[in-house]
């Protein structure tokens, strides 16, 4: 009986193990959420889960979807942004676009190896939307993607959404509305 219990305890272990060695490796997604009126939430989603389950969406119903709403623009986009993106990492650090209206800006731009978008409405102090893509995502993105006749391209889905998974690291996203504000940020 102490046998079997030493075995069971020392599978518990070596799992517990296993689990943390592949969280360390794949990273948590922290997604944080505080209402100006209601419950404050943390959720930490290790990110060896989204890839785990990227592995049982059937191709078909991935494919299909993403098949139907490309039109021969969008396709092109697509195609186009794995070289857009090695010509943006060449460039280095730069303001690509900076529209500003009184308090309000929007600005995209390349720092280090991420294309960051930054939107804020009224000032330091109003609506504020912050978002950070490896530029690697981009090109992986692009290069996950075929032209496949004269006017289609087909993705390949499970290897865009695995790029992304794996290259995000710090804030990738913050929001904030007022008091609320919504904050993935991947370790």
């Amino acid at each position: 009986m102490l046998r079997l219990l030493g075995l069971l305890l020392a599978a518990a272990l070596i799992s517990a193990l296993l689990f943390g060695a592949c969280v360390a490796a794949c990273g948590v997604a922290v997604v944080s959420v505080v209402a100006e009126e209601g419950p404050n939430i943390v959720a930490p989603v290790p990110l060896m889960l989204p890839l785990a389950a990227l592995h049982f969406v059937p191709d078909h119903l991935v494919n299909d979807e993403v098949h139907e709403h490309m039109d021969a623009l969008e396709g092109a986009a697509v195609l186009a942004l794995g070289p857009f993106a090695r010509a943006l990492e060449a460039a280095g650090d730069a303001e690509l676009v900076r529209v500003t209206d009184g308090e309000d800006l929007v600005l995209i731009a390349t720092e280090g190896d991420d294309l960051v978008i930054r939107v804020r409405e009224g000032g330091d102090s109003g609506n504020r939307v912050f978002l950070r893509t490896p530029l690697r995502v981009l090109e992986d993105i692009g290069n996950a993607c075929e032209a496949s006749g004269d006017s289609e391209v087909r993705c390949h889905p499970l290897g865009m959404a695995r790029s992304l998974i794996t290259a995000a690291r710090g804030t990738e996203i913050e929001v904030r509305d007022g008091e609320t504000r919504v904050d993935i940020t991947v370790w």
